[in-house]
């Protein structure tokens, strides 16, 4: 295996391997510097850098953190960003500058690549793309990365960001289970998993009646 450690702007970045494996980047920047200090496992939503300020987005159970190009995140950490695969699990530190509802301005000081942070990243992937619900194919969902859009009709019903996790409250014990969420004032709704595979999405509404849910790809 190549190890390769570059070092700039007071910045250390680890590369191992042509696939990114391993990327470590620490600024140097002490904790608390710019807001409330963070650590968290967050999934890299995207970048978007055609815009006046270049900025990631990054999701942690259904909440998003968004770290702009110099404001106050280093450039060269939103660029080693920029260089990842959606849904990459990344540990990060850093200090909450402004905070909402469900999202956050973050200035990020660390940032580690490791896709073993993420326990399911075999149903994640699975999960992406488009479905029909096999009992109506009126209605659609697409899921890119952690953010699920439905349709009804070709027309927009509803967006939220999903959580997997091993269980939730109501599935009393089954999962694993994916949580919507939808908004920071209701409870999100817990779907069990019964499978998820390329071509097929099987769920039950945990405390449901044990109905089944089939979604099929287009």
């Amino acid at each position: 295996m190549i190890l390769k450690t570059l070092k700039f702007a007071g910045a250390a970045l680890m590369l191992s391997g042509a696939a990114q494996a391993q990327m470590f980047i620490d600024s140097g920047v002490e904790s608390g510097t710019y807001g409330e200090p963070i650590e968290d496992v967050a999934l890299l939503q995207g970048c978007i850098f055609e815009q006046e300020v270049p900025t990631c987005e990054l999701s942690s159970n259904g909440f998003s953190y968004y770290v702009s190009w110099n404001e106050p995140t280093p450039s060269y950490i939103v660029e080693a960003l920029g260089t990842l695969y959606v849904s990459a699990p990344i540990w990060l530190r850093g200090d909450l500058v402004n905070m909402g509802d469900m999202s956050a301005e973050l200035a990020v000081h660390a940032m580690r690549l490791d896709p073993s942070l993420d326990p399911y990243a075999d149903i994640r992937a699975n999960l992406q793309g488009d479905w029909v619900f096999a009992a109506d194919p009126a209605y659609t969902s697409s899921v890119w990365g952690d953010r699920v859009t439905e349709k009804v009709n070709g027309e927009y019903s509803s967006e939220y960001k999903l959580q997997l996790a091993d269980s939730c409250e109501k599935s009393n014990g089954q999962g694993p289970v994916m949580i919507a969420h939808i908004n920071p004032w209701d409870e999100p709704p817990c779907m069990i998993i019964e499978a998820v595979t390329a071509d097929k999405m099987i769920m039950q509404l945990a405390g449901g009646d044990g109905t089944l849910y089939k979604y099929v790809r287009p």
